[in-house]
């Protein structure tokens, strides 16, 4: 519905728009190299395909620090949540299972720069299934979700923070309900956009094993003495 009154431009609070500053500030830092050019998201080899996504999160641009037109935010919100997908997907949801823990690698963090690739590698439980994947049958999506602060000058995008919150359930001897949720640092590149930095926390949920419930009190066969 239109209306001819002005509405009032929402506004960022000065803490997301310190965070975005000094997020954009260090990542052009950690990703600068000798040539002063940021570190390419690891490609995949062209022997090993990718497998079809089956993550695709609900994105959305929540904040905008400085000048950027409404008309390209959602383009930007979604393509954010591409690279935030490709990573979940390689991570978490995608692949056979049960499988052994070693086959996760560098291969499980695609659009990540090399440097925050090997930040992540040492922190495999958390950043993927790894420890889990030999005791999981399956992976099954329940909700996924990507929220973007963004940090734009002169209408262009110069750097990202996206939200994520991965809900997924796993089936086999580790039957659980598992939560990923964070931040991931993010900046443009030529074609896309890199991760180069990342806040995430896990949380599971295991199965109640019937077995172990408590059995139901008998009911009341008399009065008391």
């Amino acid at each position: 519905m239109t209306s001819s009154s002005t509405k009032p431009r929402r506004r960022i609070s000065p803490r997301v728009a310190t965070a975005l500053t000094a997020a954009v500030l260090s990542g052009t830092l950690a990703l600068a190299g000798c040539g002063g050019e940021p570190d390419k998201p690891a490609a995949s080899p062209s022997s090993s395909p990718v497998p079809a996504p089956s993550v695709k999160s609900a994105a959305k641009l929540v904040h905008v620090q400085g000048k950027f037109p409404r008309s390209r935010r959602q383009a930007v919100a979604t393509n954010v949540a591409k690279v935030v997908d490709r990573w979940l997907q390689a991570a978490y949801v995608g692949g056979d299972y049960p499988r052994a823990t070693s086959t996760f690698t560098a291969k499980s963090f695609p659009g990540f720069s090399k440097g925050t690739i090997a930040q992540a590698g040492k922190q495999m439980s958390l950043m993927s299934n790894a420890t889990i994947a030999p005791q999981i049958d399956a992976v099954e999506v329940v909700s996924s979700d990507v929220h973007v602060d963004l940090l734009a000058n002169n209408n262009y995008p110069v750097g990202a923070v996206a939200r994520i919150r991965l809900v997924y359930d796993t089936t086999g001897d580790r039957e659980s309900r598992q939560t990923v949720r964070g931040s991931l640092d993010m900046v443009p590149t030529e074609t896309s956009w890199a991760v180069f930095g990342f806040n995430i926390t896990r949380e599971e949920k295991l199965a109640q094993d019937p077995s172990s419930a408590p059995s139901a009190s008998p009911s009341p066969s008399g009065d008391e003495s």
